[in-house]
């Protein structure tokens, strides 16, 4: 027999299962395409390298049946017979899978499949296709995220609702993940530090992002605002009346305007920080690029409060002194040199991190 027949019968034979693998890839991507429209979360994609290899393989598929079949055999065999080509095309179509199987250990991805997307075995699911959870048919093997970092946060909600179990997590924990992401408050004991002082500031439950400003008591007004109440005949007019409350107590100071012009009640603290005055207001505003009115009706939203607060960390330095563990020394940034809630302040921050595994 010469050289040139052989070659050319091993070609024929080659491109022959090459078709059978085409074929079989073909029903494999249909059938995943229909998944994905069933179901629309999942994303695939099309990996044109994996598909010319498992047609390569194909081609190994289709030279081996011809070669089992018999060279001389083949070459006395009219290429035009429909029942050889057909033969050399199911080749390829069934052997993949057989060669597949037998690299499994020199070629890891080939054993990465567990199925077809027509729930048979083999090349027909494994044809270019990945997806980020696995599915009937879709491989889930992908160079992006096999070896990608884990998230920084992964452990937030687990955390909080260990030192802090009246908070919502369902609500919080994806508007505290976007906040601290942004604000780059991603390591252990940033996190807890945060928490620690959002827990006084807005409350065990962070149900309090609007400053309480309903006193019922001229006496407690006296107490908590001597400069502006000097005695209680002076407090009495306003018991009871939380937004002239506002509008006296926060007048001409944090870039507001006198008591007449409202700013003290429209700027009053919210958010898990409790950002006061239209001179916050407007720094958070200009870093989100909106107006200090919108910023103040922005942070009474969950994901504004989270990220008011989260802003208010980052631009007062509190973040270096998390790193160091300095509690009180963020706490005065946050609070003043008032401390209220300090000892309480540190006992959450330090559950928080115990719960984050950081001590």
């Amino acid at each position: 027999m010469e050289s040139s027949s052989i070659l050319t019968t091993l070609v024929m034979c080659g491109l022959m299962g090459m078709l059978g693998q085409g074929i079989r890839a073909a029903v494999g991507l249909k059938s995943s395409a229909t998944l994905s429209a069933q179901n629309p979360g999942q994303q695939a994609q099309f990996d044109a390298a994996y598909f010319a290899l498992s047609l390569m393989i194909g081609f190994i598929a289709g030279v081996l049946a011809g070669i089992v079949l018999g060279l001389n055999t083949l070459i006395k065999i009219d290429p035009s017979d429909p029942k050889l080509l057909v033969g050399l095309a199911a080749s390829g179509y069934a052997g993949t899978d057989f060669i597949e199987n037998a690299f499994t250990n020199v070629i890891p991805r080939l054993s990465t499949s567990t199925g077809s997307a027509s729930g048979q075995g083999g090349a027909q699911s494994r044809i270019a296709l990945q997806s980020s959870a696995r599915t009937e048919g879709l491989s889930t093997s992908s160079p992006v995220t096999d070896n990608a970092t884990p998230s920084p946060f992964a452990g937030l909600v687990a955390a909080l609702k260990i030192a802090a179990p009246r908070v919502n997590t369902v609500a919080w924990g994806p508007a505290l993940t976007a906040a601290f992401s942004k604000f780059d408050i991603s390591t252990d004991r940033r996190m807890a530090a945060a928490v620690g002082q959002f827990l006084v500031e807005a409350g065990a439950g962070f149900q309090e992002l609007v400053e309480n400003l309903n006193y019922t008591s001229a006496e407690r007004l006296v107490e908590i605002f001597p400069s502006k109440f000097a005695t209680v005949a002076a407090a009495e007019p306003y018991v009871g009346k939380p937004e002239a409350i506002g509008n006296r107590v926060y007048a001409d100071r944090l870039g507001n305007g006198d008591e007449s012009s409202g700013d003290g009640w429209r700027f009053r603290g919210r958010g898990l920080i409790q950002i006061t005055g239209r001179d916050e207001y407007k720094e958070l505003g200009d870093i989100l690029g909106i107006t200090p009115e919108e910023a103040a009706t922005y942070c009474e939203s969950i994901e504004g409060a989270a990220m008011s607060g989260s802003w208010y960390l980052s631009s007062r330095g509190c973040l270096v002194l998390a790193d160091s563990w300095l509690i009180n020394n963020i706490t005065r940034r946050v609070n003043g040199s008032a401390m209220v809630g300090a000892n309480q302040r540190l006992s959450y921050s330090n559950s928080m991190l115990k719960a984050l595994g950081g001590i």
